[in-house]
This record gives structure tokens, sequence and C-alpha cells, in this order.
């Protein structure tokens, strides 16, 4: 049967598409047609002669990439664009590049004038782009105690908005090798997903979020556009996503013109500003060479770039209710040029709110559906790869955690329930009583007590020291590595879904601080691969002793936290020794718990801190590395962080389980602080338990309480400084309730139409949130392998580790989401098919979870000295007479307390005084430690191989996966090899003189369009655009703007302004 027979061309479905992308005119440059790809925002103060003529030499290096420039202020002003030209006169292409001469007319003065704040509210900007690192949370709290409408404040800024064509776009997606959907499909293709009846309750409405389908891709090809599913408007086939990771690769890679130089040198640029002539003398030729923007932003000549969100609702009803106001006014005649001016400007009809954007912080950063899916293809399709895979993991990883979470609330249940008849518990509680116990030092403050005041402290540990933790330490892990394993099919699965399984790398570009070094005197080379000029970095001489002392500063930051944490210890022997002293026998039992609880809580002080000061010794080591691109910066910085956040966090837990209880000396010994140095009746298990519990659950409360109520402090503050100012400035009361409210102040005055306050309001609206740096999903991840190590090493001591993992899981992703949604501007991150190294210290934190696990089962409880008791010493094979088994005998002339008994008891396998009055170690004591050294050797010998079997068993790629990738080869070839036919078929004559390939179809697609269509020019020049004037406002004032207060960087302003 022929094949074409089974084929659907669909040009028009576009169901991989999301039908909800915003049309909002605020997202378009002023024709309504272009789509702002990405903005550059600078501020209108800045009159520094250097930094505009760098800009205007940058603009002119963006429009030599191709990339279509339209600069506007506040006031809705243009002040620059790219001109274009009719293609019916570009009979070659050289004719194309021509550059000509044109002036930007300054505003008339019946134009509104933006404000011009003496504060400068540029400079105010939540989080500037300077750094690369993500927003602090102090950051965020601000930034959620502002108003809603808090960014039409800035008035004083200008917006560069940048459009990538389609040809430019055409050229990076082969270079990317972006996949994008064939146009003809099966018409019997059979879906990707289907539904899981057991978890329906958990699927979003498909009604509202509809499925993104995964059609038939290939690499794009330019020459080849008919192979492609191309809607009608071409600027849908690539994503937003796609369109700024573009826009963004050119914007990093791209320098200054070289033009800026000469013309210096000729003299042909009027500079009034001394500082000018030192900044752009011949000596920084490199730095103007090789900038990128993120330099350009650094040296302040720009204030931030981003890519725009789409508007969020509030944004969006301001928009539609300024418009319908705006209608009012229009109908009932009450301005004339309003009226003749509207009539030019793109279409403003009241477009819908539901975006993308509302979409995601709907159904998606909100906890009310914190127990539903994730739409992770919509996230995808937003914010890119990056994102959607760390939210991909995330989500997998929390639903991982429902099993084991279940299991181990059962295994505490458990444990709970077994205190009732536990015979070890019965021989404290019911019998202890006749037990006369040593006393906790030898001073006379400290007295002799009975073992039965320690009944509460027994049960308390026998919640956690049973059977039932000891196999949920087995399960743990072999959970850890049945879930790397489940996560690796998971995300190859995604990345093939989102195309980007085959993925390459691309060249990265040299970070701004790597090219800084040709400034202080770094030798500079020629880059073999970009052609550009970097600075050359020794590896003998230069990274080499660099990466010495950035490894000896991390080493340095070790021993900090070891001495904070020897800092701790003391502080727990002084309370000890101060509660000995309590005469109360049951405050003198206690001690030790109540100096663990308290130190645990310095601790986790300590640990908050040190978090901080480690961020920025490991960014300042990392940059003294001299790394040159962002990925190997990223890397050095993550294994540094890490492994100082290891041993911030987990430096106590260690010495409590595996050295704390063999420091103490014997009963009645004449130090009283080394005494003190080890747990209570010798068992180091309870503390454990208390030090998790304070660590890991008061970090996740301490954040929730941080997240919660923090933002609520701040606005409350804001509010109260602000009716303090309006106290000061009010003269009666109807002003002073006027200024209490700004949102109010909008809202009235919504219906004067105010050009500054209705213009670019997703430009500013994004302005006003914060930059997620370089790395936005560092902390993220820094924070999850945390608590993955908690919940994998530690599982023994703290069988509820899972369970409040998850819990904090279901709002954490919720809350991260808010984050992305609400707080950040709408990040570029790179194309990536995982998560990266974060996946290799998963393997690392696995792998020592065995080995953590079986230490703790062996050394910090008491299950192999049960179990040798039971089998070996037991007289009817049970645990009644352990604890007798477990202490010792020591003379009660050791102690200065007086006591009626001639012996007392201590806990530890040693000879009684009158066997042996050295007190040495008994057989038992090596016969439980031999015990212990075969359990670990078992243990891990085990896990290891069962946990290699379960890697060997369980492929990583999933055999349906396999089945597909053939199978969409297969189909993919078939339906390249028809639309080949098919297009030679129809183009035979064509065929015989094949023109230029990038010419012949820009001059063929657009010879048919108007000039408002028309392609532009390779060069930036400041001509006036045929765009309408904004109407007037009658409170604004009329006095004409002098040049140096217009931000036009560098451009001839004409004789008649």
């Amino acid at each position: 049967m022929d094949f074409l027979s089974h084929v659907d061309t669909f040009h028009n479905q576009g169901n991989w598409r999301s039908i909800y992308t915003s049309k909002n005119p605020d997202l378009y440059f002023r024709d309504g047609k272009r789509r702002i790809d990405y903005v550059l925002v600078y501020s209108r103060n800045d009159h520094k002669s250097s930094n505009r003529i760098k800009r205007k030499g940058f603009f002119e290096a963006l429009a030599d990439e191709s990339i279509e420039i339209e600069v506007e202020d506040c006031a809705g002003r243009i002040l620059g664009v790219t001109r274009t030209i009719d293609f019916d006169e570009a009979i070659e292409p050289t004719s194309a590049v021509k550059l000509g001469a044109s002036q930007a007319k300054e505003p008339s003065a019946d134009q509104p004038m933006a404000d011009q704040p003496d504060n400068g509210s540029a400079s105010e900007s939540p989080k500037h782009d300077r750094d690369s690192a993500p927003p602090s949370s102090m950051d965020r709290y601000k930034l959620q105690a502002k108003g809603e409408m808090d960014f039409l404040s800035s008035d004083d800024l200008v917006f560069v908005k940048l459009y990538a064509p389609w040809a430019l776009m055409c050229r990076f997606a082969e270079q990317f090798n972006f996949r994008k959907p064939l146009a003809q499909q099966l018409a019997g293709n059979e879906p990707e997903r289907t539904e899981n009846l057991c978890c329906s309750c958990l699927h979003l409405d498909k009604e509202v979020v509809k499925p993104l389908e995964s059609a038939y891709t290939w690499p794009f090809d330019k020459h080849r556009e008919y192979l492609f599913d191309i809607p009608e408007d071409r600027d849908e086939f690539f994503t937003q996503v796609e369109r700024a990771l573009v826009v963004d690769y050119i914007l990093r890679r791209t320098h200054c013109t070289p033009q800026l130089l000469e013309e210096e040198e000729d003299g042909l640029i009027n500079n009034t500003d001394p500082q000018a002539a030192v900044e752009l003398a011949p000596r920084d030729r490199y730095r103007c060479m090789n900038i990128g923007i993120t330099k350009l932003i650094s040296d302040g000549v720009f204030l931030a770039a981003y890519p725009l969100h789409e508007l969020s609702e509030s944004v969006q009803r301001f928009y539609d209710r300024y418009h319908v106001s705006l209608d009012e006014h229009t109908s009932e005649g009450e301005d004339e040029a309003l009226v003749h001016n509207e009539s030019q400007w793109p279409r403003r009809t009241k477009t819908t709110t539901f975006n993308n954007r509302t979409l995601l912080k709907r159904y998606w950063a909100a906890y009310r559906y914190c127990c539903k899916e994730q739409p992770l293809d919509y996230v995808r399709n937003y914010f890119g790869e990056a994102v959607a895979f760390y939210f991909a993991w995330l989500g997998f990883y929390t639903a991982c955690l429902v099993p084991v979470a279940i299991i181990g609330l059962i295994i505490f249940l458990f444990g709970l329930y077994g205190i009732h008849d536990d015979p070890i518990i019965t021989d404290v509680c019911d019998h202890g009583s006749s037990t006369n116990m040593c006393p906790l030092c030898r001073e006379s403050f400290c007295k002799f007590w009975t073992l039965n005041i320690s009944c509460l402290r027994t049960k308390l540990t026998r919640l956690v020291d049973n059977e039932g933790t000891v196999l949920f330490g087995v399960v743990m892990a072999m959970w850890a590595i049945i879930f790397l394993e489940l996560w690796k099919r998971r995300q190859y699965t995604l990345a093939f879904r989102w195309n980007v399984h085959n993925l390459e790398p691309v060249d990265q570009p040299a970070r701004p601080e790597f090219l800084e070094l040709l400034d202080k005197g770094y030798p500079a080379v020629i880059n073999p691969v970009s052609g550009n000029m970097e600075p050359f970095v020794s590896f003998w001489r230069r990274r080499v002793p660099f990466t010495v002392i950035s490894y000896s500063t991390v080493l340095f930051g070790v021993i900090l936290t070891l001495a904070f944490l020897i800092g701790v210890i003391m502080y727990k022997l002084v309370i000890k020794i101060i509660l000995y002293k309590n005469p109360s026998q049951i405050v003198q039992s206690s001690a030790g718990m109540l100096a663990t609880a308290t130190g645990s809580v310095i601790n986790l002080i300590l640990i908050f801190l040190l978090k901080f000061v480690y961020d920025r010794i490991a960014v300042k080591m990392t940059e003294l590395e001299k790394h040159r691109n962002q990925i190997d910066y990223d890397n050095s910085l993550t294994l540094k962080l890490y492994l100082l956040q290891f041993v911030n966090h987990y430096s106590s837990i260690f010495y409590i389980a595996y050295i704390q209880g063999n420091t103490a000396a014997l009963p009645g010994s004449q130090h009283i602080a080394v005494q003190s140095t080890g747990c209570d009746q010798g068992d180091c298990l309870f503390e454990l338990f208390l030090q998790l519990i304070i660590i890991m659950v008061g970090k996740q409360l301490l954040g929730f309480l941080q997240e919660t109520l923090m933002p609520v402090i701040l606005t409350l503050l804001g509010k109260i400084n602000h009716l303090r100012r309006a106290k000061k400035q009010a003269k009666d009361t109807d002003t002073l309730a006027n200024n209490a409210e700004p949102e109010n102040w909008v809202s009235d005055n919504l219906e004067e139409g105010q050009p500054s306050k209705c213009r670019l309001l997703a430009c500013r609206a994004d302005y006003s949130l914060l930059d997620p740096g370089s790395r936005p999903l560092f902390n993220e991840y820094l924070e999850m392998m945390i608590q993955y190590g908690f919940i994998t090493m530690f599982v023994p001591a703290f069988p509820l580790a899972p369970f409040f993992g998850l819990l904090n899981n279901l709002f954490e992703i919720r809350g991260d989401a808010k984050k992305f949604c609400n707080q950040y501007r709408r990040p570029v991150t790179d194309r990536v098919k995982g998560i990266g190294i974060w996946f290799s210290i998963l393997v690392v934190l696995s792998s020592i979870a065995i080995r953590t696990n079986a230490c703790v089962i062996a050394f910090t409880t008491q299950f192999i000295d049960r179990w040798v008791y039971r089998d070996s010493y037991s007289p009817d094979g049970t645990y009644a007479g352990f604890m007798n088994f477990t202490l010792s005998w020591m003379n009660s002339s050791r102690f200065l307390s007086n006591s009626s008994s001639e012996y007392c008891r201590y806990s530890d396998y040693r000879s009684p005084p009158w066997v042996d009055p050295q007190l040495s170690f008994t057989a038992i004591y090596y016969h439980v430690l031999a015990a212990k050294f075969i359990f670990v050797f078992l243990f891990e010998t085990l896990a290891v191989i069962v946990t290699s079997l379960l890697a060997a068993l369980i492929p990583d790629v999933p055999e349906k996966i396999l089945l597909r990738i053939y199978r969409e080869a297969y189909i993919t070839n078939q339906i390249i090899t028809n639309a080949e036919i098919q297009h030679l078929k129809g183009r035979k004559s064509a065929l015989r003189g094949v023109q230029p390939s990038v010419w012949k179809d820009i001059l063929s697609r657009t010879r048919g369009m108007d000039k408002d269509g028309a392609m532009p020019v390779i060069g930036f020049y400041e001509e006036v655009p045929q765009y309408p004037t904004l109407p007037s406002v009658p409170s604004a004032s009329n006095n004409e703007a002098n040049e140096e207060d217009l931000p036009l960087i560098g451009f001839q302003m004409s004789e008649d302004s």
C-alpha cells in the first residue's frame, strides 16, 4: 500500500505548540507584528559619554548580526530603530547592506516627558544583574513585600527591544541542532502517554491543561523548509525559549564595533567627559573587541538584559482597564488628537488573561495542587529544559519517597506499639529500682541513681532502636540505588520527549571575568574555535598554584567547621557539668539529653551562618581558578560548595554517631570533662535521634517560617514607613488619605490615560523582578542534595526522615515554582539532557549511604549487642535480662558521694573489680566487636552485590523508548523521502537555476510584503518610524527637553529639533 495514504499533513494543527501563548500587544514591537524576544535596559539619567558610545557600538554590532532593534522609553517615545527596506530594490545581496545616513528627531514639545525622580528609580532594581549568583532569600522577601504595581514608579528607564528575524533563527537553528516537527504525520499515530486509571485523581484537568503531543522531528535545515510544519505566522515555529536562547547566545558573544576606537582616534567623537579618554584608551582595545552583554552590564552600560514573561493577571487587568477607559474617552470625543493617534496604533482589543504564565501560576505554582502532577511539558515550553528537568527530578524524587515514607512511618508506629511489652523496657522501668547506677561524675554533687529513672529515655530510644529500623536501613540502601536507576530511565524518556536526548554541546563563550585578565597583563592568544582574542593562562605558573590555593582555602573552611563543632562540644560539656550539680536525680540523668537538644539548636544556627560564609568563600576561590566558560565555573563551584555544606551539615552527626560514645573515660575519672564527653548510659542513638530531628526538621521549619512570615513583616514595615512619610508630607486629612495607599492612586488616575503609565508594562514589570543569575537552580539543587543525604545516610537513627522529606518536598515544588513564575525574571538556561553533575553527587551519596547505614546499625544502635546476647548468652533465647548483660560493676569508693551499696553499675563490657582491678575488657566485648565488624562487612558486600545486579538488570533506556526511537527513525526517513520526492516533482524547472539559499528565500518570501514586514538592513539607524505620537497628558508639563537629557547614545540630532 502507498505510504502517502497513511500520512496526514497538518500545517495548521500545531498540537505540539501551546494554545495559550499570549498575543498581548505589549509583548510586540510598535508595529504589532514582531514579538519582543529580548529586552535590554539602561537609564535615561546615564549621561556618561563612554557608556553612550559603547551602547551605540553594541547596537550596530547587533544590527550586523541581523537583530532588529527598537528603542523606547517609558513615555512611549521611539528613540531608535533598525531601518527596513523594500526588497524590490535589493536585486543583489550587497545592496541590502549599504549604510545610509539618517537622523533621530527629538520628540516634540507637546509629547509628554517621563517623570525624572531624583532618587533614580533605575538603580533600585531588586537584584542587580552584575551578580551571577541566584538572589538571596531576603531579596525575595523584599520583592514579595512590594505592591504589584510598584513598577509603575520607574519612569527613567529606556528599553531596547530585540527581535530575531526568520533568516537569523534558521541559521542558528541549524547551529544549535534544533529538532523541529515534520510537516507530514501518521494519521493513526498512537498517543505517547496512556492514562493510568489508578492515579487519575492526580491528573490535572485535561480540558484546561491540554496535553502537548510530541510530533516526529528532524534537525532543522534552512535549505529544506518544506519538510517542516511551519505555521502561517513563522515566528510561532520557534518557541519563545528557543528564540531567547538564540538572542542570548548572540548577546553574550557580540562585541563593540572596532569603529568605536577608530572614531576616537580620528577625533570624530565630541567627548566632554574627562574619564572617557581613559576608559577608551588603546590599552582597552581588547575589552572593546570582546565584551558581550554580561560585561556591559557589569560596567554599568546596561542595567539588565532578559526575555519577557507573559503578562501576569494583575498587569493584564491594568492593561485592559486602561484601554477600556481609553475607549470611553475616545467614544466621547474628548481628545481629537487621541482619536487620530489611536487609529494608527496596533489593535488594542481586550485580550484574555489566561496565558502560559497564568496556567503555570494557577495549576503549577499553587499549593492547593501540591498533590497533583506537574505540567512538565508546559514548564519546558515556557522556561526551557534545564528548569523542567529540575522540577521533573524533584517530582520524581518526591514520588519515590512515598513508599519509603509509609514504611518509615509504619516502623516508627511499630516501635511505639512495642513499647508496652518490650522485655528491655520492662527490665528498666519495672525492675530497675533495685539497680544502683554509678554517678555521672566523680564529684560530690553527682549522686548515685537507680536505673528506673532512665525509663522515659529508654522508651524513646526503643522507638528507633528496634529490628524494624535495622530492616529499614537495608531497605533505604536498596531504595537509593533503585531510585537512581529509575531516574536514569525517566530522564532519558523526558530527554527523548523533549528532543534533547542526542544533544551536542555548544561552544561556550568566555566569561567576562576571564576576559578582564587582558587588562591585568595576561598575554593574549587567539581562540582557535571562535577566532576571538582571549587571555592565556599558563597551566603550571597560574592554574596549578591557584587550584592549590583554592582547595587549601576549602580545607581551611572544613577546619573552621570542625573548630565550631569543638566549640559546640565544649558548650555541651559545660551544660552537662552545670546540670550535674543539680541535686535532682532526674535532672542529672537527663543532662545529656538537655545538652544535646540545646547544642543542636546552636549547631543549627551555626549551619545557617556558615552557609553564607561558605557561599562567598567558594565563589572567591572559584574565581581565583580562572575558568574560561560558565560550565566549568559552575561545576567547580558546585563541587566546592557541596563539600563545604556536606561538612557543615553532617559533621556534628558523624561525631555523635561514631566518635562521642568512644571518648568517655571510666566512671569515677579524675577529670570530669573527659568523663562527660560520652553519651549518657553509653547509648548515643537517642542523642543522634535528637540531633537529626532538630537539624533536619528544624531547618525545614525555620525555612517555612521565613518564607511565610518575612514577607508579611516586611510588608507591615513598608506600610509603617510609608505612613510616616505620608504624614510628614500631608497638609490636610484628604491629602494624607490619598497618599496612604499607592494602589488607589493608580486606580483613581487610570482614567487620565497617562502614556508613561500604560506603555511597556511587560518590560517594566519584569525589570522590577529579581535577576535569577546565571545559575538560578543552584541553591534548589544544593538544598535537595543535603536533604537526600539526611534521608539516606542516617535513616536507622531517624526512620521518619523520608516522611518529613516528603512533606517538605510537596510544598518545596510549589514554592520553587512560585519563585520562577512570580519573583524571578524569565531565565535563559542552556539546553541540557539531564540534571548534570548533580546526578554524580547522588551516586556518591548513595554509595556513602550504604557504609553509613551499616556503621550506624553496628556501632550506634544496640542491634548487634541484642543479637549476640539472644543467640549466645540468653538463657531462654529472649531479650529478658539484656540490660543486666550490658552493665558492668564498679567500686562505689571511686566516687565522693556516699552510697549504701559497695558496688554500682555502668554501661560497658568490663571485668568486675573483684576479678580484675584494672577493669579490662571481657571476652564478651571482643565477641560483640567482632560481630559488629562482620556485620558491616557482610552488609556492605551484599549491598554492593545487590545494587550492582539491580543496576545491570534495570536498563538505562526503557524498552518502549528504544522501540519508539527505532520507529521514529523509520517513519521520519519515509516522511523525508516522500517529501523530497514531492518537492522535486513540483520544482523541476526551479532546480536548474538555484540562487544562494538565504537570499533567494528572503527575496521570494518578502517580495509581496509591505514595508512594515520587510527585512532589516544590516546596520543600526536612528530613523523616525511611521508611528503616531502619543497623546498629551493634561497634567504633564510642556517643558522642552535638553539634548543631553535624551539617551540617544551618540546619535546625531536633527537641526530642527
